[in-house]
């Protein structure tokens, strides 16, 4: 009889410790090694564990380096994977009350470039062109019109490689940066710069992102 009582003590424990968790959390754990192959899984419990304790959450990659979860929230994490590469993960809820996944991962070498990707929440993957529309290089820049079309040409000649990074907002907006700033030469970059956009702020509707 006491060792009944005992297995449906545990039995509860373990129901609420799972119903306690943060949906994000569970989306860390259940995620395909192929997604996060420098963390396994037993380590990422570990991460949430510590956030959870309020200690530092940090832990040993396959890699040999060291991973951090920044944030950790009913729908959204961080984790810094190491010194050059972050991974961000949010649930969004669509029209249909169905939700899907938003994985970013970023790499910094060192100009930040960013890989956006979308799930459902078995990490089946879905289209991206279905959720978000790519952003071109000329929506980050604003020319007045005493600019002529060939002032435009000679600014743009050297900005021959295109890399933004993604970044999730606390209010769910997509915040999308370029970054020459991080590898274009000051004397370039300070020629283009009266005419760049800082930001380019990206709206869910329910259905996609948007501007």
């Amino acid at each position: 009889m006491k060792a009944k009582f005992l297995l449906l003590i545990f039995t509860m424990a373990a129901i609420f410790s799972s119903s306690a968790i943060e949906p994000a959390a569970q989306l860390l754990v259940s995620m395909p090694d192929s997604l996060i192959p420098s963390i396994e899984v037993n380590r990422r419990k570990d991460l949430i564990d510590l956030f959870h304790a309020g200690q530092s959450a940090q832990t040993t990659t396959k890699l040999g380096g060291v991973a951090t979860l920044t944030v950790l929230q009913d729908n959204a994490l961080s984790i810094d994977l190491s010194s050059k590469s972050k991974m961000a993960i949010r649930i969004y809820t669509t029209r249909n009350n169905d939700s899907i996944i938003t994985l970013i991962n970023t790499v910094y070498a060192p100009a930040g470039d960013s890989q956006i990707r979308f799930f459902d929440t078995a990490w089946n993957e879905l289209p991206a062109s279905k959720y978000i529309k790519p952003l071109q290089m000329e929506q980050f820049f604003s020319f007045p019109d005493s600019v002529t079309e060939s002032e435009k040409k000679e600014l743009l000649q050297p900005v021959n490689i295109f890399l933004v990074e993604y970044k999730l907002e606390t209010d769910g907006n997509l915040c999308a940066r370029h970054s020459w700033k991080e590898y274009l030469d000051k004397e370039t970059y300070d020629l283009i710069k009266p005419y760049l956009k800082d930001y380019i702020s990206l709206h869910w509707d329910g259905k996609r992102f948007e501007k």
